[in-house]
């Protein structure tokens, strides 16, 4: 296949969002905006799919403790075969203790078959790619391939390189749909010092350190990936370059398991398909207990988090050596497809600075937050199911304009905030001269709450989407807070917790009630009109002793029923934009409950 192929690694609409939230502040980061533009298309070259090689390609036969050669190109000294010449080279065979060696000068192509190799060092990396301007890996189809390095290295005097079973100190490709098994004994698995591309291939990956690592750039394009990593499982980390650092995830199927991240890029990290099965860390189950702190401002909430007293927090706010994060990008996380399965003992999907969700089906539990975002937290679509987090969705901003999201959390299950929040890897807002804020324009959101179901240290903005919460029923915490005004302009809410009251400049109508009589978990919650028609419903994931509803069947001056388990419970009329009533027509009492 000689052409090129480029994918478009996001939908025009999310780099629009991206853009909007890098700029929102006034400001532009052109280190930013410079690793988004070079990993906002990724180009595939011929060579890294090309899987035809030459019938006059130099034959590398392995028997034990030999080799012999046919063709040119190569020659044999010791326990080291040496590539020096551009050209295409088919290995097969065993090489029990020695070392395939690439060293073909600066501008050189060299295209190495797998053919059923199986090599091992021991001491040091079995395939060394030391110079070429790239060198392509070919899974030969129907093989299996087998790269044993040593547990420990015996370096050149003043070096610390190569530290991978698979290691190139240039450009290295991987592409066939052979099958590479790669034990990474002494630090990594596969490790290219430039750009590692992957458009192929059945790899089973083991590695002390890092499973896959491509230092300027790692994209794959397809392939099927078990990697079990001490540390990272799929890493770019050129901090050096704000253009490098980048991952790109265009395909495959991925079962990753890790000490560390799945999935970390220095810079940008762009995911528009595969499917991922992700455990970090010892999975959610592992995470370490976080106590909430109550404060927060005008409706209470809690203040911050930490795993013991408040100092041990800011002690943990400065560590990141801890990161059991499943997908964790330095500058910016954009996903537009793919379908994902996350137990995280760390955030699921994190980002240093703007997470933009456009596509997608995820099943997610954490022992931190779902989805986190220092700076913009943007979602357009997808699927969302946050079985178990501390907080569902984080950022200093966020904007929700579609997708389905189901949150369960023990903390906030939509926070919006600022500062530097104290979780368990390194949890801080970089984002400092925006206003915290929460807005839905679409979709549905329905959450379970243990803190509050929505919280902005700032502003709330519903003009859109129907929302669902089941949260707390308490003066201190409810199903929405926030510290400065909840806007409604647009769709519809009900909860089963307590609301502070929308602010005046809203245009639709909204009714807070609180009840006289617990109303117990589980309990059908809906409102109807004077005909018995049903505006809102929903069934109560958690006790409550006060509801908010907002509709835009709503009407000052109607009557409306409020109903529990099909039940009438009371007859409420709308006195205004904004309506607060016990159900007994007293005033509204909500909270007195307390958290239950």
């Amino acid at each position: 296949m000689k052409k090129k192929i480029k994918v478009i690694l996001l939908a025009a609409i999310a780099m629009i969002g991206l853009v909007v939230s890098l700029t929102a502040n006034g400001q532009t980061d052109p280190a930013v905006l410079a690793a988004s533009s070079s990993a906002s298309v990724f180009e595939y070259k011929p060579e890294d799919i090309d899987l035809t090689w030459s019938q006059n390609a130099t034959q590398i036969m392995l028997n034990g403790i030999g080799a012999q050669i046919t063709g040119s190109g190569v020659s044999v000294s010791g326990k080291t075969v040496t590539i020096s010449q551009a050209g295409d080279y088919v290995l097969s065979g065993t090489w029990n203790d020695g070392q395939i060696l690439v060293n073909a000068g600066k501008n050189a192509l060299v295209r190495l078959v797998l053919n059923g190799v199986r090599l091992s060092s021991s001491t040091g990396t079995p395939l060394y790619m030391k110079q070429a301007k790239k060198t392509v890996l070919i899974l030969s189809a129907g093989t299996e391939n087998l790269i044993t390095d040593a547990v420990s290295y015996v370096f050149e005097p003043g070096t610390d390189e190569p530290d991978a079973a698979i290691f190139a100190a240039d450009n290295l490709s991987i592409t066939g749909s052979g099958s590479l098994t790669v034990n990474g004994r002494y630090r990594n698995g596969i490790a290219s010092k430039d750009k590692l591309v992957i458009t192929g291939g059945n790899m089973r990956v083991t590695a002390v350190n890092d499973g896959l690592r491509g230092r300027d750039a790692l994209a794959i394009l397809d392939g099927t990936f078990v990697i079990n990593a001490g540390n990272d499982g799929i890493k770019s980390n050129n901090d050096k370059d704000p253009a490098k650092g980048f991952i790109a995830l265009d395909g495959g199927t991925y079962t990753l398991k890790t000490g560390a991240d799945a999935v970390q890029a220095e810079t940008g990290l762009t995911i528009t398909g595969g499917s991922y099965s992700i455990t970090t860390g010892g999975g959610s189950a592992n995470a370490p207990v976080q106590i909430p702190q109550m404060g927060g401002g005008r409706g209470g909430g809690w203040g911050g988090r930490a795993f013991g007293p408040p100092s041990q927090s800011v002690a943990a706010a400065s560590n990141d050596s801890d990161s059991k994060k499943g997908f964790k990008a330095g500058t910016f996380l954009l996903i537009s497809g793919g379908t994902f399965t996350v137990d995280a003992e760390d955030d699921a999907f994190h980002s240093n600075g703007n997470v933009t969700v456009s596509g997608g089906s995820f099943s997610i539990q954490t022992g931190d937050d779902a989805f986190h975002a220092d700076n913009a937290l943007r979602i357009d679509d997808g699927l969302i199911v946050a079985h178990k987090c501390y907080e569902g969705l984080e950022g200093a901003t966020i904007d929700i304009n579609g997708g389905n999201i189901t949150l369960t959390s023990s903390d906030d299950a939509i926070n919006a905030a600022g500062g530097v929040d104290g979780g368990s890897a390194n949890d801080r807002f970089a984002s400092s001269n925006k206003t915290p804020y929460i807005r839905i324009t679409g979709g549905t959101i329905e959450a379970l709450s243990i803190g509050d179901g929505i919280d902005a240290n700032g502003d709330v903005y519903l003009d859109g989407g129907f929302v669902k919460l089941s949260g707390p029923s308490m003066g201190m915490q409810g199903a929405i807070d926030f510290d400065r005004n909840f806007v409604i302009t647009g769709g519809r809410l009900i909860t089963a917790g307590t609301s502070l009251p929308p602010a005046s400049q809203s245009t639709r109508m909204s009714l807070l009630v609180s009840y006289t009589s617990q109303v117990a978990a589980g309990s059908v919650i809906s409102l109807a009109d004077a005909n018995g028609r049903e505006l809102l419903s929903y069934t109560s994931r958690t006790a409550c002793t006060a509801s908010a509803f907002a509709s835009p069947d709503l009407a000052a001056g109607k009557t409306y029923t409020l109903l529990i388990n099909g039940k009438k419970r009371a007859d409420i009329k709308l006195s205004g934009m904004v309506t607060m009533v016990s159900e007994n027509g007293g005033a509204y009492a909500a909270g007195r409950g307390g958290r239950r």
